[in-house]
């Protein structure tokens, strides 16, 4: 049984080897490749380059985001405009920083321990904790728990899937179908919560709150729609990280073992560390997509010159930036005094993860939960490889001394 899980080990790295060193070819050779109506950059320089040009790169998920709040938009699928600017200043009021410590970190924290108290050496980490985890934070800090958790996660899954990935007429419409579903259920509690007020604070409460005080874009439908674009963007994403991170560790047993003396520590600023290199090594997604507006020449004056046409899908490869040796000090090996500048996986300029300071609360707590755990390690055979269901994980067994 070893030997077959060692074997599984193996084929991941190669597949991660040869990925990687797809990309560097490309960055030395070619690293802006244009073909046709597809453009893929690269290095990092071009990746930053590009994501600051936000008058001539522009997001392509505004028709989606329109469907999904039914011709509302979120500001993740906005321009930079007067109201995307008053969008996300008002959301920045209501998600605040000082909440890490006092409310986030404590709540997760305390849902993990609450889940891994009662199991007796045997764990789903996806179907038990990293996606209940997050679900619980929405329901607790947003004030939107869903309506039965299970369908709540997989109607937000399915809409990130619609939003961010293509997708077939059929998987189309489950997106809408979970969208109606979304929206009904947020305009319920929004009514409910505006007939029967509570001291509760939580982002629901501040949101009406400025909505009482006459702040523009706070009507019942603005609140639902940037709830709607948080919870999208809060739930999958999570999940996610903390399984790449744990899989990561898991084919590393000299590394996990380093990483679980830090979580036994409660070193946290060191668990940030961790989970910052294992997402640059091992991220949840391969890069951003822009559409080209207009015909731009990048990296202009240098040889690397090249022009991207109009009307080109841009995929900004923040997985290969984040490889990038000119910019990245020794890129392969997983080092922990890394600047932040050099992480690009929660994204850069205008459109950055606007959730990035929850996730590097969330995640990293999700997975010092994990690597307490004694004697932690995979369960035998194919229970114990990450299951995936398109982008998103959907099993990973684990075991450990009870």
């Amino acid at each position: 049984m070893a030997k077959k899980k060692s074997s599984s080990s193996w084929r991941r790295r190669w597949i991660s080897y040869l990925t990687n060193f797809g990309f560097l070819v490309l960055r030395w050779v070619k690293p802006v490749l244009v073909l046709r109506s597809f453009t893929l950059v690269t290095r990092f320089d071009h990746v930053q380059e590009l994501l600051t040009r936000n008058d001539i790169f522009r997001v392509p998920y505004a028709a989606k985001m329109q469907k999904i709040a039914e011709g509302g938009n979120f500001f993740l699928g906005m321009d930079d405009t007067p109201t995307y600017q008053r969008d996300v200043s008002n959301m920045r009021q209501v998600v605040r920083r000082d909440d890490l410590q006092t409310k986030i970190t404590p709540f997760v924290e305390t849902v993990c321990n609450s889940i891994l108290t009662p199991c007796r050496g045997k764990l789903d980490v996806v179907q038990e904790l990293t996606r209940v985890v997050p679900t619980r934070l929405v329901g607790e800090y947003f004030g939107t728990p869903g309506w039965e958790q299970n369908e709540f996660i997989d109607a937000v899954a399915t809409m990130f899937h619609y939003l961010f990935y293509p997708v077939d007429t059929a998987e189309e419409q489950a997106a809408l179908a979970a969208a109606h579903k979304t929206r009904a259920y947020l305009d319920h509690t929004i009514a409910e919560r505006k007939a029967r007020r509570s001291p509760q604070d939580d982002i629901l409460a501040r949101c009406l709150s400025m909505q009482d005080a006459g702040v523009p874009g706070m009507t019942d439908v603005d609140i639902r729609n940037n709830l709607i674009g948080l919870i999208i963007g809060a739930l999958p994403t999570s999940s996610r990280s903390t399984v790449n991170v744990l899989d990561y560790l898991l084919d590393r047993p000299a590394l996990l073992a380093v990483a679980q003396r830090a979580a036994r520590g409660d070193d946290d600023r060191r668990l940030v560390s961790y989970v910052q290199e294992c997402l640059r090594l091992n991220p949840f997604t391969v890069g951003v997509r822009r559409i080209c507006t207009q015909d731009y020449v990048i990296a202009q004056g240098t040889w690397r010159a090249t022009r991207i046409p109009r009307g080109a899908m841009v995929l900004a490869s923040t997985h290969s930036a984040g490889m990038d040796n000119r910019k990245i000090d020794q890129p392969r090996a997983l080092r922990l005094n890394r600047p932040a500048n050099n992480y690009l996986h929660f994204g850069y300029g205008l459109h950055t993860c606007f959730g990035q300071h929850i996730n590097l609360a969330q995640i990293p707590a999700m997975v010092k939960s994990v690597l307490k755990l004694p004697g932690l390690r995979r369960a035998p055979g194919a229970a114990g490889k990450m299951r995936s269901v398109g982008p998103f994980p959907v099993n990973l067994g684990l075991e450990f001394d009870a």
